[in-house]
């Protein structure tokens, strides 16, 4: 029988299809075929999150039932600072003018709710790439070639910038050490995270980003407040990262590197980091989703093996008991020092 389980993709250079899309309708810049740099917007859309509420009746003087007839504005109309909003006759104020930019949003009791619009929403390629379709009013899609590593957890933010591995191998704490020297607009490589503090220190050295392997899960709100990325690779804990994937960005050190968010609107999506390089021809993508087989990189998800990596050497189509008393399909997994052992089909992610 075929046995299916988890898979993440650490490619060393495969072509990538990324979707880069807005939170909602917008304006789409990039057309097709155009070659893309990093910092370019292929689309934006406007930002409308501030809701300014001004009592106009309360200075004006006017009951809520007579605004009407001094409103000259209705609503879902755009205003700019100092455009006049009300106008009556008689003793007393005459005229009242917008104290802000927006769109007049509702009219409440005698005050007037507006929506501020406070810039625009610009979704950058992030990348050197090229435009091979685009999805009206919200965004394109980039060809990119080069290595693509399947991330678990992002938080929230996305960026570019070159590779520096700060960590000399793959279970490294990250440390104040690793942020000594020139680091600024770098995106680092760490084994762990396990301190508050050197998040913060780090958002005053100006790193573009962070990549970890693991990170404690009581770190995880500080994670999400610092101005930079982080992407973890591995998972929530003190595991570090996996080898395969420490090897591949110690390779591409000082190469460029984007961190690509999982979009909130798309569940089972997930975090990508991607290294462009040069195309070879031929390179097609890696196939996910496919039975175990012997012969397969395999990572261990559970102790007391947890994050070991290891080949597949045979697989059984009968239940076999685990330490824990239980019966699962499974396989056996070689480690890097030679050792055999059964682990259940559920507890392994194939390494594609």
């Amino acid at each position: 029988m075929d046995l299916l389980t988890h898979s993440t993709i650490v490619s060393p250079l495969t072509r990538i299809r990324q979707e880069r899309l807005l939170p909602g309708k917008g304006e789409v810049l990039a057309k097709i075929g155009q070659v893309m740099s990093p910092v370019q917007v292929v689309a934006r859309t406007p930002m409308k999150l501030n809701f300014q509420v001004v009592p106009v009746c309360k200075l004006m003087r006017i009951s809520p039932e007579d605004l009407a007839k001094y409103l000259l504005i209705n609503k879902g109309d755009v205003v700019e600072k100092g455009t006049p909003l009300v106008r009556k006759r008689g003793v007393g104020r005459k005229e009242f003018v917008s104290p802000v930019d927006g769109t007049l949003y509702d009219v409440v009791h005698g005050r007037l709710v507006f929506q501020q619009v406070s810039g625009f929403v610009a979704l950058r390629a992030l990348a050197r790439s090229r435009v091979v379709n685009r999805i009206a009013d919200r965004g394109v899609i980039l060809e990119i070639n080069g290595s693509r590593i399947q991330a678990i957890w992002d938080s929230g933010k996305e960026g570019f910038g070159t590779i520096h591995v700060a960590a000399d191998t793959a279970v490294t704490p990250f440390s104040h050490q690793q942020l000594e020297g020139d680091i600024s607009n770098r995106i680092l490589i760490t084994g762990k995270i396990n301190q508050a503090d050197i998040l913060e220190q780090a958002n005053h050295a100006q790193i573009s980003g962070l990549i970890t392997g693991s990170i404690t899960a009581d770190l995880l709100p500080a994670a999400r407040s610092v101005n930079y990325p982080i992407f973890v690779t591995d998972g929530i804990g003190d595991q570090g990262m996996t080898e395969p994937i420490f090897q591949l960005l110690q390779q591409s050190e000082a190469r460029d590197i984007a961190l690509f968010c999982s979009p909130p609107d798309m569940p089972g999506r997930r975090p990508e980091i991607i290294i462009p390089l040069e195309a070879v021809p031929g390179e097609t993508l890696p196939q996910v989703g496919q039975p175990l087989a012997p012969g397969q990189t395999v990572r261990i998800l559970r102790p007391p093996f947890n994050n070991q990596v290891g080949v597949v050497v045979h697989l059984h189509n009968r239940t076999r008991m685990t330490p824990v008393g239980a019966r699962a399909y499974g396989a056996d997994v070689q480690l890097p020092d030679g050792h055999v052992i059964f682990v259940p089909v559920a507890n392994l992610d194939a390494i594609v």
